[in-house]
């Protein structure tokens, strides 16, 4: 309207093309950091990524993240590096085993120069209850006792969201066990006993003992069955999967716990998405399968909307459609709409190439 400015959310991109070494990678973290950066001497900076599954190689380079820990201590913050512990199988069930597989895949004291500290504690219980909207969403203790929150996410498809980015990364990540299963309530998987060939796979790999055959017949105990998702990526034969309508349900949770993650913090929070190894399921699998499109680059912004639609569209536009949506036939725009209507933040960003 006529007198009236729209605002848009600033969006710093770096491409991933680097002709010369001044263009390279690892040296613009340093540069959209300074775009975004929020830290003041003396905080304490929660920096939060996913530091991969033991087999996965999609995650977000440690070199990339070294540099990022510099910039935290240039500015005399005291920054921690930080995950959680999962649900599902795998090497991140407890922080041991945590640990012992983010130093395999590169982030050490020794590599960081800084603290690895898995946020949830030993077993996945040190949290601290947020109350929103009626909802109590138990976040993981350690970053909420943080100053300011660095949220590192490695933009990919995911098989229960469409795609992970930002929100993903805020909502189950900083998330305890607790805050976990609250959103994998609504994300119980239906079953195909048509395209089952009785292989009994899923019998061993539910991490909930909720799959079990009865007659010659695979059955889901619905009682048990934590809503993780292991037996959609884990199932060659697709027999587990989830409706668009079960995955809108499952985004808009999501969305609420990374509005219940960022209460805190107010505007001390800031964003990277990295758009690179675009992998069609998250780094929670033991596998990466090799990327769905070329790279693009890395963005940063201080808004986790603007940046998830930002990179959504980045996407889109490089790929002619939207992957995602192919891949997994499951609309991840969901998340987006509502971290809006929540108030995480604005789908109106402007761009700006560095």
């Amino acid at each position: 309207m006529d007198g009236e400015y729209e605002i848009m959310v600033a969006v710093y991109f770096k491409s991933a093309s680097t002709p010369f070494a001044k263009d390279a990678l690892h040296v613009a973290i340093k540069k959209l950091m300074e775009k975004i950066n929020v830290i003041e001497k003396g905080d304490i900076v929660a920096v939060k990524l996913h530091m991969g599954e033991l087999g996965n190689i999609g995650y977000i380079r440690p070199i990339f993240v070294r540099r990022v820990v510099e910039f935290i201590r240039e500015q005399g913050g005291k920054p921690f590096i930080t995950d959680t512990t999962t649900l599902y199988g795998g090497h991140r069930g407890n922080a041991i085993d945590y640990l012992m597989a983010a130093a395999i895949n590169g982030f050490s004291i020794a590599s960081m120069n800084c603290p690895v500290i898995i946020a949830d504690g030993l077993l996945g219980k040190d949290e601290k209850i947020v109350e929103l909207n009626g909802n109590k969403i138990a976040i993981a203790k350690a970053i909420m006792e943080a100053d300011c929150l660095i949220t590192l996410s490695h933009f990919k498809g995911h098989g229960m969201a469409g795609f992970g980015g930002a929100i993903k990364n805020l909502g189950m990540g900083c998330c305890s066990k607790a805050g976990k299963i609250w959103q994998h309530e609504v994300s119980k998987p239906l079953y195909d006993e048509n395209k089952c060939i009785l292989c009994r796979k899923c019998l061993t790999f539910c991490p909930a003992g909720a799959i079990y055959e009865e007659d010659g017949h695979i059955r889901i105990d619905y009682t048990k069955c934590a809503g993780c998702g292991a037996c959609t990526v884990l199932c060659e034969q697709g027999c587990f999967y989830l409706t668009n309508e079960i995955a809108s349900e499952f985004q808009r949770r999501v969305a609420m716990a990374a509005k219940a993650a960022l209460k805190k913090f107010g505007g001390k929070v800031a964003f990277m998405n990295f758009l690179l190894d675009i992998t069609p399921r998250c780094d929670c699998c033991s596998f990466a399968d090799k990327p769905v499109i070329d790279d693009i680059g890395i963005l940063a912004s201080n808004d986790a909307v603007a940046i998830d639609k930002a990179s959504y569209d980045l996407v889109c536009r490089v790929a002619g459609r939207d992957i995602f949506n192919e891949i997994h036939g499951i609309d991840g725009t969901v998340q987006i709409e509502e971290g809006e209507k929540l108030g995480i933040g604005s789908r109106k960003y402007e761009m700006m190439e560095i």
